[in-house]
């Protein structure tokens, strides 16, 4: 099978998602490395997932390929970069405070590594972890809550699931735009939660808030675009599930 430039192009978004992650987890978070490398690379990304389809259509290379790659790439680039937020960032990420004796405080010039956050003001937020123990247990928070990636990734499977089985049989549904509203926000949603650490070079509890917020407002989108898809294709669908009549045996 030829790929076309254009294709070449979304399937680049697979290289780009696991670079992300690693580093987003792995690289150091002094200066704010981890933040500003995967910022970089997803703002590639997402420029990628602009230029495809315009690339294609300029210079004629349409194809049933791209159309059914695209959307593939775009979710298994955001929904693995989503996973990876709920972790701390660098091994660190936002450190929380318990109500136990303040252990940052006795690390002497390491303690410039940590921005306390007091543990209630994330009750029911973002998840916490144990990472790391230097004279008593160090806990973090990663930046994106786990309920609404959880979402998120269930309305991919659905919606994947959907598409599997229409063109199993050669059927399209048709796409709504609420479901390119829901790539673009998660998408500014990824930049942002990387470019706020980053760019004001503090890990603040503000960034948490938004990233709370941000993160439900794309699960809410998420559910509206699969119900909207669900119930304009709903139809088709019928017709996919209708068992066909069999003839009489013999």
């Amino acid at each position: 099978m030829h790929l076309t430039l254009a294709d070449k192009i979304t399937l680049s978004r697979l290289v780009l998602a696991p670079l992300i992650v690693c580093s987003y987890l792995w690289l150091p978070i002094e200066h704010s490395l981890c933040f500003w490398v995967a910022g970089w690379l997803c703002a590639i990304a997402e420029y990628t997932d602009f230029a495809d389809g315009r690339m294609a259509r300029r210079r004629g290379e349409v194809s049933d390929f791209g159309k059914l790659a695209d959307p593939f790439c775009d979710v298994l680039y955001r929904i693995p970069v989503f996973m990876a937020l709920v972790l701390p960032a660098g091994g660190i990420g936002y450190v929380v405070s318990i109500g136990m004796p303040d252990v940052i405080e006795n690390l002497g010039e390491n303690a410039a590594r940590y921005d306390s956050i007091p543990l209630a003001h994330l009750v029911g937020r973002q998840s916490v972890y144990a990472v790391g123990f230097q004279g008593g247990a160090i806990f973090a928070a990663g930046i994106a809550p786990w309920l609404p990636v959880l979402v998120m990734v269930v309305r991919e499977i659905i919606a994947g699931a959907l598409r599997a089985m229409a063109a199993a049989k050669g059927v399209v549904l048709a796409a709504r735009m609420s479901g390119k509203i829901k790539a673009w926000l998660q998408g500014f949603t990824i930049i942002t939660c990387l470019a706020f650490p980053a760019c004001f070079w503090h890990r603040s509890e503000w960034n948490l808030t938004w990233a709370f917020w941000a993160t439900w407002v794309c699960a809410a989108v998420s559910v509206y675009s699969i119900v909207e898809y669900i119930w304009i294709n709903r139809t088709v669908l019928a017709g996919m599930l209708a068992r066909r009549p069999t003839g009489p045996a013999g």
